[in-house]
């Protein structure tokens, strides 16, 4: 079925996308090629360049990078709420409601329009305060610094010192797409979001245009080694300034009414790649695991290029949870092995059993969980579980070694596992690492070491 009753227009390799410059990731560039060429600090107060702001003496540069300023999002806080208090707005449908509001945003995101919704406003929280929501505002008032700093806007200063350097030679300026982009209502099903309104900063692009951009920024062109650094630096949540770490990936994305450029690099693997879409995605909620097309592509190109080189196992934390809880077995290995919910709520509740991610630099690969109680001299492995991306290529062998030798630490004399007789590949590593045969049943075994 054809959103919205609209004939489908075929995209070729030369289709153009529109896509706003004052996003994120591209103010981020303009700012930080500011910071190379000394014209501005991220340790600068908000004050120097934007004193007019109530608050500006408590902002810095910084803050609005990291986008924990604290400054009332412009849309989200102000417009936005002032629509659900609007009985005719209230009246429309949910579609024309989405419609109606990305272009409030568009209409409304210039400085000026922003600073008048946002200036009387407290802020929501301490700049700097770590772990709460961003806000589009700090990229408009990032975008007026630029402006202020250079007499260029953003898209001015990307064209001299980004796009024309890089031989982008099919960029053009404004919002001259010939392809048709839908935003999700719902999270059910896309809805056409006509351009027909004027909106300044917008540019065009080709696939061959973001071809380019993404080999840039995989070879860490654009600014400054300096820069790539600071901008490479994550926190514990694997959040750092417009980039964040997605299992060993840096990740980020520009938007806008549906368009997408999403892309991922390893900077220590060179692999890269990026999915451009006129449309946004939809989520899927499967046995309790978020599915979607960008994280699964992902996950297919990450385990074609990961194999054992910076491995260890680390206890399971809030850091590595999540990845640990998504980790998932081959559908036919899926009646020999507890799956890892399961595993991981096994190992909380009871007192002697400890659970370890197996990790392959920042990404987990597999999960194991361990009884460990000297005082009874019992010590036991009680879980391995090697995702199904990752398996066949030595992260069992290396997480049962480590666990042997773990166990031997806590001073186990001797160990016991037990297996189904019909899981080959688990019996086979087992026996390798020196366990024998201890019991044999119709369904399972019990396999045995004694440890010098």
């Amino acid at each position: 079925m054809v959103p919205n009753g609209l004939e489908q227009r075929a995209i070729e390799s030369d289709s153009r996308f529109i896509f706003h410059s004052e996003s994120p990731l591209l103010v981020t560039i303009a700012v930080l090629q500011l910071v190379d060429e000394r014209k501005i600090k991220l340790t600068d107060s908000l004050s120097r360049w934007i004193p007019e702001y109530p608050f500006a003496d408590q902002i810095k540069v910084k803050h609005l990078l990291k986008s924990n300023s604290g400054i009332p999002d412009f849309y989200y806080n102000c417009l936005m709420v002032t629509f659900e208090g609007d009985p005719v707005h209230q009246q429309r449908t949910d579609e024309e409601k989405r419609v109606f509001e990305k272009r409030m945003l568009n209409q409304n995101r210039h400085f000026e329009r922003v600073f008048e919704l946002v200036k009387e406003g407290a802020l929501l929280y301490a700049p700097g305060t770590k772990g709460r929501m961003g806000s589009a505002t700090n990229w408009v008032f990032l975008a007026e610094i630029v402006k202020r700093i250079t007499g260029e806007t953003v898209l001015e200063r990307l064209m001299k010192s980004v796009f024309e350097p890089l031989q982008m030679t099919k960029i053009k300026r404004g919002g001259d797409g010939d392809t048709v982009s839908y935003t999700v209502v719902n999270n059910t099903h896309l809805v056409r979001m006509p351009l027909d309104y004027p909106v300044e900063g917008l540019f065009s692009v080709t696939l061959s245009d973001m071809k380019t951009f993404l080999k840039a920024l995989a070879t860490r062109k654009v600014f400054s080694e300096a820069s790539w650094k600071l901008l490479l630096r994550y926190d514990e949540e694997g959040e750092g300034i417009v980039f964040e770490n997605a299992n060993g990936f840096d990740c980020a994305n520009i938007e806008f009414l549906g368009y997408g450029f999403y892309f991922y690099i390893n900077h220590k693997t060179g692999v890269s790649f990026a999915s451009l879409t006129n449309e946004e995605q939809r989520y899927k909620h499967i046995a309790g695991d978020q599915q979607y097309f960008r994280r699964m592509t992902r996950e297919i190109v990450e385990a074609a290029f990961t194999f054992p080189e910076d491995t260890k196992l680390v206890p399971l934390s809030t850091k590595n949870m999540w990845q640990a809880l998504s980790l998932k077995v081959e559908e036919n290995q899926q009646s020999f092995v507890l799956e890892t919910k399961s595993s991981v709520a096994m190992a909380l509740m009871y007192k002697t059993k400890r659970a370890f991610v197996e990790m392959e630099g920042s990404r987990a690969v597999g999960l194991l969980v361990l009884d460990i109680n000297p005082k009874k001299n019992y010590f036991n492995i009680d879980i391995i579980i090697i995702d199904k991306r990752f398996q066949g290529k030595g992260y069992g062998k290396i997480m049962l070694n480590w666990a042997i030798e773990t166990l031997k630490k806590q001073g186990a004399k001797e160990l016991e596992i037990g297996v189904s007789r019909y899981n080959h590949a688990a019996k086979k590593i087992y026996m390798d690492a020196g366990f024998t045969p201890k019991a044999v049943y119709d369904g399972g075994m019990n396999l045995h070491m004694l440890i010098e």
